[in-house]
């Protein structure tokens, strides 16, 4: 390679660097120094809500099982061969106070009263008889002793005999009743409105006197066992035992395929004890006309049977002057945040009175208007800068 050749590859890489640099030098020379900005701080952006004094109804809520406030086991006082069956005496049957069930073959029994009342009628034969000889007896000691003041012999004047009479006529009397009676008992009705819940029974079968052959509920209205806290029967005015009192309205509802249904009902007591396991106590919730056999208003609504499980809403205290705010609101150790009018933060203590699913009922520590601060914040202390989207 020639010296020449060699010079430019040196020389020429050296010149453009040179350039360079001396462009870049002029450019930096040029330019203008950019102004310095403070930038202000804004403040942690939160979520707000108003705080507003109202009057709060207590709800408390809880869940059971419908069963019957009737149920009583269908036992014979008789005994004898069925000689008639409704056809609605079957499994889902419904019956109305009084309607015939059953009625058992009479045949002995009216044999029977008419044998107490012959018996009965010879009775009476028999006082009357010892009536008329006692009031000759009389008549007869009175002619024949003038003069004798002293009582004659009870049994001259027929006294034993009458007293003998008259407890024959008694007992005989008692006889036709009871033969009456049970005559009236070979016909089986209704003792209430009811359904069929189970029977075992068929026409021609002989029944005995004290053995059940059927069981029946209730169809005026349902009972439901609703287990409570200590804490939630604290809001609730419940009947005392003995006491016919209306108690708390309550709301039972059911979800049948995605539809909720609702009946009304109200406490009608509570069971008195306290469950050892649960720690908790059952209140009693009466809903009447179950089947919707009285109100036919709501045909779609269907029947509140025996052994569905409904949730139940209860009626509580009013509490006047109170604020209801979202639980998520309330701090620890009884606080929540408030952002003030030039927008800090302040920590305030509170004083819970409630606490329900998704919110919580305070007594003191708000006042109307303060805004409630729902944003976590990490590090939050007192006089922490906030800002809502609002001022953004």
């Amino acid at each position: 390679m020639s010296q020449k050749n060699t010079f430019l590859k040196i020389i020429i890489p050296v010149i453009v660097v040179a350039a360079g640099a001396a462009v870049m030098m002029g450019l930096t020379s040029s330019r203008t120094e950019p102004k310095k900005e403070i930038r202000k701080a804004l403040g942690v952006l939160v979520r707000t809500v108003e705080a507003a004094k109202q009057d709060v109804k207590i709800i408390v809520r809880g869940s059971g099982t419908v069963k019957a406030s009737q149920e009583v086991s269908v036992i014979p006082q008789v005994s004898g061969r069925i000689t008639y069956l409704s056809p609605d005496m079957v499994v889902g049957g419904h019956f109305k106070k009084d309607d015939l069930l059953f009625k058992i073959e009479d045949v002995d029994y009216v044999l029977g009263l008419e044998q107490a009342k012959a018996a009965r009628a010879k009775a009476e034969y028999d006082l009357a008889t010892i009536e008329s000889r006692a009031d000759i007896a009389r008549s007869e000691w009175k002619r024949l002793n003038l003069d004798d003041q002293t009582e004659p012999n009870p049994l001259v004047l027929y006294g034993p005999q009458m007293a003998n009479a008259r407890a024959a006529l008694a007992s005989s009397n008692a006889s036709v009743e009871q033969s009456r009676l049970a005559l009236d008992r070979t016909k089986v009705k209704a003792p209430f409105n009811l359904r069929v819940k189970s029977e075992n029974l068929d026409i021609g079968q002989y029944v005995k006197s004290g053995n059940s052959i059927a069981v029946l509920t209730g169809t005026d209205a349902v009972e439901i066992n609703v287990p409570l806290p200590p804490e939630d029967l604290h809001w609730l005015k419940i009947p005392l035992h003995g006491r016919k009192l209306n108690g708390p309205d309550a709301f039972v509802s059911v979800n049948i395929g995605g539809q909720t249904y609702e009946w009304p009902g109200r406490i009608l007591r509570s069971t008195g004890e306290v469950d050892p396991k649960s720690r908790m106590m059952q209140v009693v919730i009466e809903v009447r006309d179950p089947y919707g056999f009285t109100n036919k208003t709501d045909t779609a609504r269907p029947a509140l049977v025996i052994g569905t499980f409904v949730d139940v809403k209860i009626s509580g205290r009013m509490l006047e002057g109170v604020f209801r705010i979202p639980r998520v609101a309330l701090r620890d150790n009884s606080t929540v945040w408030i952002m003030e009018k030039e927008k800090k933060l302040q920590i305030r203590s509170v004083t819970p009175l409630r606490f329900e699913k998704e919110a919580v009922i305070l007594s003191k520590g708000l006042a109307d208007g303060d805004r409630i601060v729902l944003t976590n914040i990490s590090g939050a202390a007192n006089g922490m800068k906030l800002r809502t989207m609002k001022d953004d």
